[in-house]
C-alpha cells in the first residue's frame, strides 16, 4: 500500500532574535537584521518529509488487483494510467449536515460506495476498515478547502470516523475565522452551499466486473466544499471526473502529483512569507510607536493580519497606514483631477499628456507608497485629504487649490453622504491587507459559593475575531465633452462629488445588504446573528413592531453605542402620520427621531425594511487610495466621457446582536 507522510513545523521568529543593542538603530537597519536572522530560523524550522512504501503482495485467493500505478487495466490509455498518480476527486450532497454556529463545526458525510463514472470504466470505492488509509485524515492536519485548491483553506478535518454499516465515512469539520473561511461556513448555514467533495489517492483496484474496478487501498487526502455534486445518493455527495480537462463546470478543479511539489521552494516561500511579514509589523508598530505591540505578536506566532487587528485596537480611529507621497501645499494646490482625466480621455493628444505630467508622476509615487497598482489614475494620499474645499487660488496663480487640509476630508465628505456612516459605523482607514479585529464573545461569569471554604468555578472570557478582506467597488459619473474642456474648480468639484456620492452610496447598500458574494461584503441584513423579531404584519410596521427591534438588542446587553434607527423615506412617511397608540396625538416618526433614537432615511434601503441598532459595530474598513480610469469609448456617439472611480472596501459588523431587522416577510 503507498503511504504518503506530510510533517511539517511552524514558521515562528522568537523575539530574542532582535538584539538589544539593535533597539537604538533606525527601525530600516534593525529589520534589515531581523530579515537575516528570522529568515535563517524559518529555514532550520520548516521541515517536509514525504515518505512513499509500496505494499504489492496480494492474496493468491482473491480477485486480482490491479495496482494504480503499474497493471493497470489493458483498456487504460498511457494518459489514463499516469493519472492514477493523481489526487482524484468526488464530491456529494450536504443534506445530512449538522452545523454548530458557536463553535463553527459542521458534521458531514465525505464519501459512500456509490459508484463513479471515469474515463477507464466504474469506480467504487470500498469502504472496508482494510481498505481505507484515514492516518492523515485522523492526523487533525487535513485542510478543508474550497473546490479544491490549496490555496484557499477554509477549515480543518478535526475527526473522522468509518461507518462500515451504512458504508460511509463521515467526518466533523471545523471552519477558520478568516473571510473566506466566513463566507462559505455562513452560506453553509443558510443552506446556499450544499456540497461536500474528497480528494484521494487510489495504490491498488480490484477488477470487480466489465470495466468495473473496486479501490481496496485508497487514502483520503483532504476535505473541500465544493459547487456541484455528481453523485448524491448520500449525506455528502461526491462530486467530480477522472478527466477534468472535459469537465466545463468545474474548471478550478485541479490535480496534483506528490512527484511535482517543489519542497524546496516551498520552504524558500515561506521563509520570504515570514521575513516580509515580520518586517511588516514592526513597519506598522513603528509609525505608531507599538514596538512592545510587534515584538509580543512575533513571540506569539501572530500573524500579520492578526497583528493588524490587535494595533487598531490600540490605535483606536487612527488611520493604520499613512501612504503620503510628500506632496506640499503648492503641489497639492497643482494636482488637477479635470487634467488628468482630460490626458486619459485624449490618449494621442500631446498637449494633453504633457499638461497632466505632474498628476501621472505623483500618481505613480501614490501606487509605490501604497503597494498597489492602479488600473488608472490613483490619487495620492495628500490630495484626499483636501478632497472637499476647493476653490480659486488668488495669491499666486490660477490653479485649482485647497483651502484647508483637514485629515481625512474624503473620509468626511463620505460620512456625510452614507446613511451608515451617518448612523455612526466605525471606520477604519489606511488598510492594507487582511486584518484580524479581536473581539470578546463571551465574558466571565461569577458564580456563588455554595459550601463554606468552597473554590469558585473557573470562568474565563471567550474571545474570537472579525476578519475583513479588501473588496473592490467602482463607481462612475458621465459628463460631457464640452464639460471636460473647462479648467473651472466648480467643473472639478461637480465631478468630485459625483464620485463621492456614487463610492458612498455603494458602500452604503453593501454595509446594509451585501450578499457576501460575487465579490459583494456581507452586510448587517444577512449577517448570521441578527435580530430578526416577528414579521411586520403589513407593509409599515405599527409603533409596538418598531419597539420590539429595540427590545431585542436590549434583550442581549447591546442597547448601547451609536444607536439609530435606518429606513426608507416611504416607511418614514407613513410613520408620519402613524400615532403610537388609540388614545394618544403622538406620531410613531417626528423631527427626525423614533422612540427617541434617530431616524435616518436613506433609500438604498429595499422597500419595507427597518434597521435599528448599535452601528459603532458596524465596521467599515478603506484600503489604499481612489483609482480613477476614463472611459471614453461607451458614449463616444454623444461626446460624453465615463469617469469610473474605484475604491477598496470592506464590511464586517463585530457583534451582530447589536442589530435588529425586520420587514413584512414579503
Amino acid at each position: 500500500m503507498q503511504q504518503i507522510e506530510n510533517s511539517s513545523m511552524q514558521s515562528g521568529l522568537d523575539s530574542d532574535m532582535i538584539a538589544p543593542e539593535t533597539e537604538s538603530m533606525p527601525m530600516s537597519d534593525q529589520i534589515n537584521i531581523l530579515d537575516d536572522a528570522a529568515e535563517a530560523e524559518v529555514r532550520a524550522s520548516v521541515a517536509v518529509t514525504v515518505t512513499v512504501e509500496l505494499d504489492t503482495s496480494e492474496d493468491d485467493n482473491e480477485q486480482p488487483e490491479v495496482d494504480a500505478q503499474d497493471d493497470v487495466p489493458d483498456e487504460m490509455t498511457d494518459s489514463e494510467r499516469s493519472a492514477r498518480n493523481n489526487i482524484e476527486t468526488r464530491a456529494m450532497a450536504m443534506d445530512e449536515k449538522v452545523v454548530d454556529p458557536e463553535t463553527r463545526r459542521v458534521k458531514i458525510a465525505v464519501s459512500s460506495e456509490a459508484p463513479v463514472e471515469r474515463s477507464f470504466g466504474t469506480e467504487i470505492l470500498d469502504h472496508s476498515a482494510g481498505s481505507i488509509d484515514l492516518s492523515f485524515l485522523k492526523s487533525g492536519r487535513a485542510p478543508l478547502l474550497l473546490d479544491h485548491d490549496p490555496t484557499k483553506q477554509i477549515g480543518v478535518v478535526e475527526s473522522v470516523e468509518l461507518d462500515s454499516l451504512a458504508r460511509r465515512l463521515r467526518a466533523t469539520v471545523r471552519f477558520g475565522k478568516n473571510g473566506l473561511a466566513k463566507e462559505v461556513f455562513d452560506d453553509v448555514t443558510d443552506d446556499i452551499r450544499g456540497n461536500i467533495s474528497v480528494g484521494y489517492q487510489i495504490t491498488k483496484l480490484s477488477k470487480a466486473g466489465e470495466k468495473t474496478y473496486r479501490a481496496t487501498s485508497w487514502m483520503p487526502m483532504e476535505v473541500s466544499v465544493v459547487s456541484i455534486p455528481a453523485d448524491t445518493s448520500v449525506g455528502i455527495g461526491r462530486a467530480a471526473t477522472d478527466d477534468l480537462t472535459n469537465l466545463k463546470t468545474e474548471p478550478h478543479v485541479k490535480e496534483a502529483k506528490m512527484a511535482d511539489i517543489d519542497l524546496d521552494a516551498v520552504k524558500a516561500e515561506a521563509a520570504r512569507t515570514a521575513v516580509k511579514d515580520t518586517a511588516e509589523m514592526y513597519r506598522l508598530a513603528s509609525k505608531h510607536n507599538k514596538r512592545e505591540l510587534a515584538e509580543k505578536s512575533v513571540a506569539e506566532g501572530r500573524s500579520l493580519a492578526e497583528f493588524r487587528g490587535m494595533l487598531l485596537e490600540e490605535i483606536g480611529n487612527k488611520p493604520l497606514d499613512v501612504t503620503d507621497v510628500g506632496l506640499t501645499k503648492q503641489e497639492v494646490r497643482k494636482f488637477s483631477l479635470i487634467n488628468a482625466i482630460r490626458a486619459m480621455a485624449n490618449p494621442t493628444d500631446r498637449a494633453a499628456q504633457q499638461a497632466a505630467a505632474f498628476e501621472f508622476e505623483a500618481s505613480a509615487a501614490a501606487q509605490r507608497a501604497m503597494g498597489n497598482e492602479a488600473r488608472g489614475l490613483m490619487i495620492p494620499s495628500d490630495v484626499l485629504r483636501s478632497w472637499a474645499q476647493r476653490d480659486l487660488n488668488t495669491s499666486d496663480d490660477s490653479s485649482v487649490i485647497a483651502q484647508d487640509f483637514r485629515g481625512g476630508d474624503f473620509i468626511d465628505v463620505l460620512r456625510n453622504t452614507s446613511s451608515v456612516m451617518a448612523a455612526g459605523a466605525t471606520m477604519l482607514s489606511g488598510l492594507k491587507g487582511n486584518v484580524a479585529i479581536p473581539r470578546k464573545s463571551a465574558a466571565s461569569a461569577a458564580g456563588w459559593i455554595s459550601t463554606e471554604g468552597g473554590a469558585a468555578a473557573e470562568s474565563e472570557p471567550t474571545f474570537g475575531q472579525v476578519t475583513m478582506t479588501p473588496k473592490t467597488l467602482g463607481a462612475f459619473t458621465d459628463i460631457t465633452r464640452l464639460m471636460m474642456m473647462q479648467s473651472s474648480p466648480d467643473i472639478e468639484a461637480l465631478i468630485r462629488n459625483d464620485l463621492t456620492t456614487a463610492i458612498a452610496l455603494a458602500i452604503d447598500l453593501g454595509a446594509l445588504q451585501g450578499s457576501g458574494s460575487s465579490g459583494q461584503p456581507t452586510g448587517v441584513k444577512l449577517t448570521s446573528g441578527v435580530n430578526k423579531p416577528t414579521s411586520f404584519a403589513a407593509a409599515n410596521p405599527t409603533f409596538a413592531e418598531v419597539v420590539a427591534l429595540e427590545t431585542a438588542v436590549a434583550e442581549d446587553n447591546a442597547l448601547l453605542g451609536n444607536l439609530a434607527y435606518i429606513l426608507p423615506a416611504s416607511m418614514y412617511g407613513a410613520l408620519k402620520t402613524t400615532v403610537k397608540s388609540d388614545y394618544g396625538s403622538a406620531f410613531v416618526a417626528e423631527g427626525g427621531m423614533i422612540n427617541g433614537y434617530r431616524a435616518i432615511v436613506s433609500n438604498q434601503v429595499t422597500a419595507g425594511d427597518l434597521f435599528f441598532g448599535n452601528f459603532a459595530d458596524l465596521l467599515i474598513g478603506m484600503y489604499g487610495g481612489l483609482d480613477i480610469t476614463v472611459d471614453p469609448y461607451t458614449s463616444s456617439n454623444t461626446g460624453n466621457v465615463r469617469i469610473v472611480a474605484l475604491q477598496t472596501v470592506d464590511v464586517a459588523v463585530r457583534h451582530a446582536v447589536s442589530f435588529a431587522y425586520n420587514n413584512d416577510g414579503v
